[in-house]
């Protein structure tokens, strides 16, 4: 008897390093949380999708099932045991996520497919140093962000909710940043993001938006353009 339980112990404490290994390089287990009695997601998307995740102690991770908390700024992904997991942020250096297929079929016409996600811009305000930003378009005179964000609030009390509950709020703020790291909050309207342009490129962003036939409420646009303007 003692030498069955002698093994047992062995086992769970080869189990226990083993979980604790997997958390150190892989990241945490998912929280258990109360969001299923608040209105609203945390979630950028509510629907599982895939994603390709570049560490810099595993390499690409390409297929990942993942879900993006854009409350608490955590990816939160399966990992290859089949666990629900928070990715430990100080080893990722990249995610590209994927659209669920569903949005992409009833939503807005020029949506990407796939959104970049990286860490590094917490010189933009309301963005800290581990915090993942959508990267719309990255160059040496302007780079574009967006910060997706899902608020938690409390409504007003009024006649038709006497004792509101929480709530999630999205919300979707655009950066655009210059050379010398210059921050502007935009919105994605063709007048605007020329007027927030240096003056000495205003005109040059006018011809690109008239030879290229753009509309920069587009998402596709918006990466053309930038991509014309960091070469001009």
């Amino acid at each position: 008897m003692k030498k069955i339980l002698l093994v047992a112990g062995l086992f769970c404490s080869q189990l226990a390093v083993a979980q604790i290994s997997n958390m150190d390089m892989n990241g945490a287990p998912a929280r258990i949380t109360s969001y299923t009695e608040i209105d609203g997601s945390p979630y950028l998307f509510d629907d599982w999708a895939r994603a390709d995740i570049g560490t810099t102690n595993a390499g690409l991770k390409e297929n990942v099932a993942y879900k993006f908390n854009i409350h608490d700024n955590e990816l939160e992904v399966i990992n290859e045991a089949g666990n629900k997991i928070f990715l430990n942020k100080d080893y990722v250096e990249y995610a590209i996520l994927e659209r669920p297929s569903i949005l992409l079929a009833n939503g807005t016409p020029g949506m990407l497919t796939r959104l970049l996600v990286k860490k590094g811009f917490d010189f933009v305000p309301g963005v800290g140093p581990k915090d993942f930003v959508n990267v719309i378009a990255e160059g040496n005179n302007y780079t574009l962000i967006r910060r997706f964000y899902s608020d938690l609030v409390t409504p007003p009390k009024n006649s038709y909710a006497p004792t509101p509950g929480r709530m999630f709020v999205f919300e979707e703020t655009y950066y655009l940043i210059d050379s010398d790291e210059n921050v502007e909050s935009v919105r994605t309207r063709t007048n605007n993001l020329i007027k927030s342009l240096r003056e000495e490129d205003q005109e040059k962003g006018k011809a690109i938006v008239k030879d290229n036939k753009l509309d920069l409420g587009r998402e596709d646009h918006l990466v053309i353009f930038f991509q014309k303007l960091n070469e001009a």
